[in-house]
């Protein structure tokens, strides 16, 4: 059925697809849903959340796991604390983008161009802290995620080498990325079922691997409230590593646009605000919990630690025993840079259309050329990541993080932009300050660590 002429549309084109009568019908079950309480109406709200499951699988990598499993190998329980401190943190960011999407109902990174200039929004925002992030990280992505193929097909008795598997795993990952748009909402509701899926896979999986492994429930109630760093350039690493893999710009961004094209409105900013407590923090926390236990209870105080993630989950394997266990940990593990090697080819996508000002059509070979760029990092099938490559975008993303932040800080309480939407709450505020600079010191101290010009 044909909308109306006069039908308001969404600022971003993508949202287009989403019948406005479907919208009417999430407005009601919403409602409906609050009437019923925060039980009863919970399957309501999880069923219509999906940008803060997409946020959390992109966040979800090869770099947040090797923190995971380093910090759980070398410090057992110790430091749990820090991964819902780093989560926890971004999300006064992540409700601004929420408040940006569905209050003030306007495309972020062009208001920031017309607001703040070309360079901070075109560059800064979208170049630097989505498509240069979205093409080089997902060189660790597909390193892992052919590592983890091979692995599954010589357990299974079989060879499948990182050097003849990378197509199917491009191939999976590429359909998946495509669907986004397409067919009414369709492919968008697939794509985040998808992630939905994944994620609790994930916490399935490595839940199960907890189980045979066992867990110090007394030592983890103190890692996850007892905050606690070992001394020295070493804590201050782990710090870093683990705070930096959290939220940053493309997470802000990519949950903006992505809650865009569902068609969100000032209804639903309670959906949204849901979205990122249930779909983005709960499922971060848990991963990181459950990878840094059964790190803890197997490699922990075992010696000289390999140092990538594919190095530390063959080390792993052997320790969980059972054939079942070990098959439930690859499984789970591979979900995780599926899921990021989706996320990272959106983010490109709309990042260079951005860059460029361009209303992405989802049907157009520009959006599917865009889309596809991240899977360069096929090459990591034969080389490795691109290290020295990923500390010069560390130090960009540095800057990125710190003058992008104080933009949408200044356009969340600009009263003549936002109106009567603009952040009145000061708590709200200082969290946002905390967080950008929080993320700027951290990222500077990375790249100096990597560079060896820390002092400790």
């Amino acid at each position: 059925m044909t909308e109306p002429a006069d039908t308001p549309r969404a600022p971003y084109p993508l949202a287009d697809a989403v019948p406005q009568a479907e919208l009417r019908r999430q407005v009601e079950d919403l409602s409906t849903a609050r009437t019923r309480g925060p039980v009863l109406g919970l399957p309501t709200y999880l069923k219509l959340g999906g940008p803060g499951f997409i946020g959390a699988a992109l966040t979800l990598g090869a770099g947040t796991m090797t923190s995971s499993m380093l910090a759980g190998a070398e410090f057992g329980y110790r430091t749990l604390w820090i991964f819902w401190v780093a989560a926890g943190s971004g999300m006064f960011m992540m409700a601004a983008m929420a408040r940006f999407t569905c209050q003030a109902q306007f495309d972020v990174i062009e208001k920031q161009a017309e607001l703040h200039g070309w360079f901070l929004a075109r560059v800064l925002t979208a170049l630097v802290g989505m498509v240069t992030v979205a093409l080089v990280f997902n060189f660790g992505q597909v390193a892992l995620g052919t590592h983890l193929i091979d692995s599954i097909a010589e357990a299974a008795g079989a060879s499948f080498p990182q050097e003849y598997n990378w197509p199917l795993y491009v191939l999976v990952t590429t359909c998946i990325a495509l669907g986004y748009g397409r067919g009414g909402a369709g492919g968008t509701r697939l794509l985040e079922g998808f992630m939905k899926w994944s994620l609790a896979a994930m916490i399935l999986c490595f839940a199960g691997c907890l189980l045979v492994v066992g867990v110090d429930w007394s030592a983890a109630a103190r890692g996850a409230l007892v905050p606690w760093l070992p001394r020295g350039v070493l804590g201050i690493d782990l710090f870093i590593a683990s705070t930096a893999a959290a939220i940053g710009v493309a997470d802000w961004v990519l949950f903006h646009y992505t809650a865009h094209a569902r068609g969100w409105k000032r209804e639903h900013e309670g959906l949204a605000r849901f979205d990122l407590v249930a779909g983005f923090f709960v499922p971060f926390c848990i991963v990181n919990f459950l990878i840094v236990c059964v790190f803890a209870g197997t490699l922990h105080g075992s010696g000289d630690l390999p140092g990538t993630a594919a190095e530390l989950s063959r080390a792993l394997v052997p320790l969980l025993g059972e054939t079942a266990a070990q098959y439930a940990f690859m499984i789970g593990f591979l979900a995780v840079p599926l899921t990021t090697t989706v996320g990272l080819c959106l983010l490109s996508a709309i990042g260079i259309h951005a860059v460029f000002g361009w209303q992405p059509d989802v049907r157009s070979w520009r959006w599917k050329v865009c889309l596809l760029l991240p899977q360069v990092g096929f090459l990591a099938a034969w080389y490795p990541s691109p290290v020295m490559l990923i500390i010069v975008i560390a130090a960009a993303l540095s800057l990125t993080n710190n003058i992008v932040g104080w933009s949408f800080y200044m356009m969340l309480n600009d009263g003549k932009l936002m109106g009567a939407a603009r952040s009145r709450s000061r708590t709200w505020n200082l969290g946002i300050m905390v967080q950008v600079t929080l993320l700027n010191c951290v990222a500077i101290t990375y790249v100096f660590n990597r560079l060896g010009w820390w002092q400790g």
